[in-house]
């Protein structure tokens, strides 16, 4: 706690350990009488309080340093933790300040039962300084601990009722309402900073957010301006390159990339982006130097082995692999990205399923890599043996959803409909209400042409779980199809799309929403979105080249429809002859 505000001095911290240590020694005759211990004064009891919850906090703070080597019980942690809580309330009755309430809710901040006792704390600490910032606002991230975002906005709220003024409470509660998807109530809130009171993470959190809601320009210019008032901030550099990529001006973004490393700022998510950036620009080679320059943590291996994989470098990404091998312990994920390389880029299935053998019974990718045999069962022609391990996924893990998908799918794709319907209604009957296995069974439904069906399943999904993005994608698209309810259909669309703002598939159904609406200039600028993150999907392409005719420009129409049929559209007759009709 700072020397500030101590409810004792020094002085009187010198003079009660002497007094301790005066009344342990022994009687200096036989015949002297024990003398009466004498009360402790108000300041010396505080003294003492504070030495016995500062010994208690130590104990606790070396505890979690060590770990499993610690040789306390729960029991004796406990017990710790108790006679800390005693001192501290203690001296919150004697001399109470906002900071010796922080340091009783840190106490709980990590309590298996939740942040309950913490937040208790902090309403006690703000009944006695109503107006302190800090309480305040560790109150508001105790909401969020427990994913009670509107309960955290309403105390930033009143907080900022009584004092407007307060820009740095102003930029967390921003921050709040970004974080909880309100992007527009986030700008809005961070626009009532005045211009000249804007600090660097004001303009920060504003070019975050408008870049969330498409305002590259405007987004792109806030975070140079943030980045001017403070050279060094790293967080602002990476999001401007984001940007930067996201307008397709690489160029600039491998600059900023760039810059950031060049600070020696071991930022790993600046190098793992300019990693993905030159692979875009086909130049793997500075991709491999820069991956094998950067951090030996196993987490920054598997994103940049990742990332040659997803954009079909394999050899390179084998050999980012084989960086986690160095010490000689070899993770399982290590054997699952390799059977991908195997599968994927050298087409070897059996190779693949040497790998997967090798992930343990006990290893948390165990039934990942159970799947993925399944996968490669299924693609050599072996379904009995596919189906085999997937009936054995189900024995295993019951309660998992993977492997009733997985056994749906294979039925599906040998053409029992009927079975695939009866495994996912299976799953349902053990998890009651599973949103993924009712996603699925909707699908399955759409598939069977029994829309109908698959939309009310979706409803209910949607009624006990109103954030499920794909939930909210089937219901918004399937209405704009059906070219009913399209206010209520581009709410929910746009609000998957908040969700999940890099899914392509949903921007397409946003941009087909505003189609259905005779909205053609948002329609054309969210399918520009959509085609530029998923570049093979045919339907995609066909809703490009629709929204293109409607507005009149048959150049991109006849691109649109091209591409669909290149990508093997389902309704080719229905295509060609939209492009014979341009």
């Amino acid at each position: 706690m700072p020397r500030t505000n101590r409810p004792f001095s020094t002085h009187a911290a010198a003079a009660l350990l002497l007094c301790l240590f005066m009344a342990v020694l022994p009687a200096c005759t036989a015949r002297q009488a024990a003398p009466k211990p004498h009360p402790l004064s108000a300041e010396a009891q505080a003294n003492y309080d504070y030495l016995v919850y500062q010994d208690q906090l130590q104990r606790l703070q070396r505890h979690a340093a060590e770990g499993k080597q610690s040789t306390l019980s729960n029991e004796d942690v406990n017990k710790i933790a108790e006679r800390a809580e005693i001192a501290l309330n203690r001296l919150l009755q004697e001399a109470p300040t906002p900071q010796l309430y922080l340091e009783k809710a840190a106490l709980f901040w990590n309590d298996p039962s939740g942040v309950a006792k913490s937040r208790s704390a902090l309403k006690q600490g703000l009944a006695q300084f109503p107006d302190n910032q800090v309480l305040t606002i560790y109150l508001a991230n105790s909401y969020i601990m427990d994913d009670r975002t509107d309960a955290a906005i309403d105390v930033m709220d009143d907080y900022l009722y009584r004092h407007p003024e307060d820009i740095q409470a102003r930029e967390r509660l921003g921050q709040m309402l970004m974080d909880a998807g309100k992007n527009a109530e986030a700008l809005d809130e961070l626009k009532k900073i005045p211009a000249d009171k804007r600090t660097a993470d004001t303009l920060y959190a504003m070019g975050r957010v408008q870049g969330n809601l498409g305002m590259r320009k405007v987004a792109i210019a806030n975070l140079k301006k943030a980045i001017t008032m403070d050279p060094r901030f790293t967080e602002a550099m990476v999001e401007l390159a984001y940007q930067y990529e996201l307008t397709k001006d690489y160029v600039s973004a491998e600059k900023t990339y760039t810059a950031i490393l060049d600070q020696g700022d071991p930022f790993p998510e600046a190098r793992l982006r300019l990693i993905n950036l030159n692979l875009k620009l086909n130049n793997p080679a500075r991709a491999m130097n820069l991956a094998l320059g950067g951090p030996p943590s196993k987490s920054f291996i598997l994103d940049a082995a990742l990332m040659f994989i997803n954009d079909e470098f394999y050899a390179q990404g084998s050999t980012v692999l084989d960086m986690l091998t160095s010490d000689g312990e070899i993770p399982a994920e290590y054997y699952f990205y390799k059977a991908v390389i195997a599968n994927e880029g050298e087409k070897d299935q059996d190779k693949a399923l040497g790998y997967l053998s090798k992930v343990k019974e006990d290893d948390r990718l165990y039934p990942h890599a159970l799947r993925f045999k399944a996968q490669l069962y299924n693609a050599m022609g072996k379904e009995k043996d596919a189906l085999s391990i997937a009936h054995m996924g189900k024995e295993l893990y019951p309660n998992g959803t993977i492997f009733y998908i997985l056994e749906s799918a294979l039925l599906m794709g040998a053409g029992d409909s009927d079975g695939a319907e009866s495994v996912l209604k299976e799953g349902l009957s053990r998890l009651k209400g599973n949103p993924e296995l009712t996603y699925e069974l909707a699908m399955l439904y759409e598939e069977e042409g029994r829309r109908h069906e698959g939309l009310e399943l979706m409803e209910q999904v949607l009624r006990a779980h109103p954030d499920h993005v794909n939930a909210l994608n089937y219901v918004g698209y399937t209405l704009a199809e059906e070219n009913r309810e399209l206010e209520r259909a581009l709410v929910l669309v746009q609000k998957a799309s908040l969700l999940d703002p890099e899914n392509g598939f949903i921007l397409d159904s946003v941009a087909w929403v505003y189609f259905r609406m005779g909205q053609l200039d948002k329609a054309w600028e969210n399918i520009g979105f959509a085609v530029d993150i998923v570049e093979d999907d045919p339907t995609v392409w066909e809703h490009y080249g629709d929204i293109a005719a409607a507005m009149g420009n048959r150049k991109a129409a006849i691109k649109g429809y091209n591409y669909s049929l290149k990508y093997r559209s389902k309704n080719a007759d229905s295509v060609r002859k939209k492009l014979k009709a341009l």
